[in-house]
């Protein structure tokens, strides 16, 4: 089961207290979910969902809030995979009941089947929540947080998606807009907005979930930055060590380290002895104990000196 049809369950499952709320949501499901079917003999206004307790939900809500009773179907698909499709019939309120229609913000051409969308305002802050929710239940997908953040509604026309975008707005969302193959989108593409709005449509099953995939993918892009700066300081080191005993032994095989002074002898020998070891732990080594920063300027003039020598770091 996908992530985005786990959220869209636990939305249909909220409970969902005063009748101005159910009547938002549904209005948010039905304007944004159904279709206009154009068969022989008439027009089919449906709602399809592969959501049995969103199918369930939007029968409940349109027979308690407007009486209808809409016939219920299904069907097997084995398009993209093999699912079930349930299908709700609202074709009577073409002709019977356009006052039901015109309250949800819809009008249909009982002679063409046009579908049009008119404002339709919410003004209560629990109803927008439920208007949200209703929206992204009909019309929204959610991609897998496991591989990116997304989460996208679609809309038949851009007075929906600006209706959209606005209550967004209201709980402090800034949506994105675009137009993809005559439809309208709103979206977001962070993980903190796509918990926000879990938050705001009620989903707090999914929002905890989503939370915990963050904390583990933070997690682990971490290790891989501490994986990666910790990887990048120990090839320079190695590096490092490299050329200080190529420069050493440069010296050793043409002049011998007698040449040195004390102090770059004793270095000398300490890093031809310990090749692998850091700065830090080479002075340590030393009688008496000298600081990361005395044995790396020790260590340089060793290196200068090969140069001046002849020596080619290249070869």
């Amino acid at each position: 089961m996908s992530f985005s049809l786990d959220v869209k369950r636990e939305m249909s499952r909220i409970e969902v207290t005063e009748a101005c709320c159910k009547k938002s949501e549904l209005a948010g499901i039905l304007r944004a979910g159904l279709t206009m079917r154009n068969t022989p003999d008439r027009f089919r206004l449906l709602f399809s969902t592969e959501n049995a307790p969103l199918s369930r939900r939007v029968f409940i809500l349109a027979k308690e809030i407007y009486g209808l009773d809409p016939g219920v179907s299904g069907r097997r698909t084995r398009r993209f995979r093999n699912r079930s499709i349930y299908q709700l019939n609202f074709s009577g309120l073409i002709n019977d009941r356009q006052e039901l229609l015109n309250d949800i913000g819809l009008s249909i051409s009982p002679d063409s089947g046009e579908m049009r969308y008119m404002n339709y305002r919410v003004r209560k802050r629990c109803c927008k929540r439920a208007y949200l929710r209703g929206g992204f239940l009909a019309a929204g997908s959610i991609s897998d947080p496991d591989k990116s953040y997304h989460l996208e509604v679609s809309f038949r026309s851009q007075l929906q998606a600006d209706e959209y975008i606005q209550y967004l707005n209201d709980f402090g969302l800034q949506p994105r807009s675009i137009q993809r193959k005559g439809y309208y989108l709103a979206y977001l593409k962070e993980g903190q907005e796509i918990v926000d709005f879990l938050n705001v449509t009620g989903a707090h099953k999914a929002l905890m979930n989503l939370e915990n995939i963050r904390i583990m993918k933070e997690m682990r892009n971490q290790v891989n930055r501490i994986v990666n700066c910790e990887t990048a300081n120990l090839s320079k080191t190695v590096d490092a060590s490299l050329r200080q005993t190529e420069s050493i032994r440069f010296i050793q095989e043409h002049a011998g380290l007698d040449s040195l002074p004390d102090a770059l002898r004793e270095i000398a020998l300490l890093r031809l002895e310990n090749p692998g070891v850091s700065l830090a732990e080479l002075g340590r080594m030393m009688e008496p104990p000298l600081s990361k920063s005395g044995v790396n300027h020790r260590l340089r003039k060793i290196e200068r000196i090969a140069l001046s020598m002849g020596f080619n770091t290249g070869s």
